[in-house]
């Protein structure tokens, strides 16, 4: 019945595909395209991001607040604690010379909200992972993300001290309101998941 139901509709069932690591999973990303990287902290997911999908453009975003709320809760609390995006920047000194890669000290939703609508191919979310704050990220990506395209995050997980089930709960509401579907998931100890906008 329910492989019926999905035919009427002309809805694609698809398996979820396992991977090892996040950076096995970015080998799947379409080349030279627009990303942006919500959450940056010292600049590590992003470097793997711009060697593996080699990206025409990438936005780097991040608070860099000096010190997060749950900075006491969080085991090596010192990457939330300071203001990195100079490193961040010295990592891709050429990069930013040259317009492919642009940093923005600013909150994830806002700096999202701030983007031209269809903008990015694909975009990787890894900053505040509060329930609100999540799904604010994730309603304003489904507008610069163009159809087809990835939103990606990572910590798919429940942290009963921090976030509580905050990224899968606004994950999986925006997946059954038919607004994204789960492609894969990683198998990391704080896992990356990945989904197309539909």
């Amino acid at each position: 019945y329910r492989k019926e139901k999905h035919k009427k509709k002309g809805l694609k069932t698809m398996k979820i595909k396992e991977y090892e690591t996040s950076q096995e999973m970015y080998l799947d990303i379409p080349k030279g395209g627009v990303g942006a990287e919500i959450g940056v902290c010292k600049g590590m997911n992003a470097i793997n991001l711009w060697h593996i999908t080699k990206p025409r453009k990438m936005y780097l975003c991040d608070a860099w607040r000096e010190r997060h709320p749950n900075a006491c809760l969080i085991e090596d609390s010192a990457l939330w604690e300071d203001d990195h995006e100079d490193l961040v920047k010295s990592f891709f000194r050429e990069e930013v010379k040259n317009g492919l890669v642009e940093t923005h000290k600013e909150w994830g939703g806002n700096f999202l909200y701030s983007l031209d609508n269809n903008l990015l191919d694909w975009v990787y979310l890894d900053a505040c992972h509060d329930y609100k704050p999540v799904s604010i990220e994730l309603d304003n990506s489904l507008h610069k993300v163009k159809k087809g395209g990835l939103i990606m995050g990572h910590d798919y997980a429940p942290n009963a001290q921090v976030w509580k089930a905050g990224v899968i709960r606004a994950v999986n509401e925006k997946i059954q309101e038919g607004r994204i579907r789960m492609i894969g998931i990683t198998i990391e100890r704080w896992p990356s998941f990945m989904c197309e906008v539909l």
